[in-house]
């Protein structure tokens, strides 16, 4: 699937969701899921406004905020809370089933997979009667020297 083709799936998905919820689909609602598929990292919903206003699009914080709130309803956003921070959010279909690795001194977010962790969730839901739908690990550490990080964010 190209990019071109899974924006329209998105867009094909969020136009059903708003219909079956029956909220107004809007222009701008869909104008935010646009801009929000330039961004290959997770995101906040200030960044995103940030993002916006500097392509010239005119729109409130209020929409932004509301449209992330819609798109995480219907699965298309993931939100976090990575070590209390505020919510950054990311496309669920940019890397399906993974996990993340938060750096506590410099706040670099390294994304991952381990199958491993999979087998785990499937034993854990298994043993409890439970049937798994999705999980988020968070695993909080710091980088090898955090005084000499390029992404750490001191001055």
């Amino acid at each position: 699937m190209t990019p071109s083709q899974d924006i329209d799936a998105l867009k094909a998905s969020f136009a059903d969701f708003l219909k079956r919820k029956k909220y107004r689909s809007t222009q701008e609602r869909f104008l935010v899921l646009d801009r929000i598929a330039e961004l290959d990292r997770h995101f906040s919903a200030d960044e995103l406004y940030i993002h916006m206003n500097s392509r010239g699009d005119r729109i409130s914080r209020a929409t932004i905020y509301s449209t992330l709130d819609l798109l995480t309803q219907c699965s298309i956003l993931m939100k976090h809370r990575f070590h209390g921070e505020s919510a950054t959010f990311e496309l669920s279909s940019r890397m399906p089933n993974h996990d993340h690795l938060i750096c506590v001194e410099c706040g670099r977010i390294l994304e991952f997979r381990e199958e491993g962790i999979d087998s785990i969730r499937d034993a854990v839901c298994s043993q409890l009667g439970f049937r798994p739908v999705t999980h988020s690990l968070q695993i909080f550490a710091t980088c090898h020297d955090p005084l000499t990080c390029e992404y750490n964010k001191q001055d």
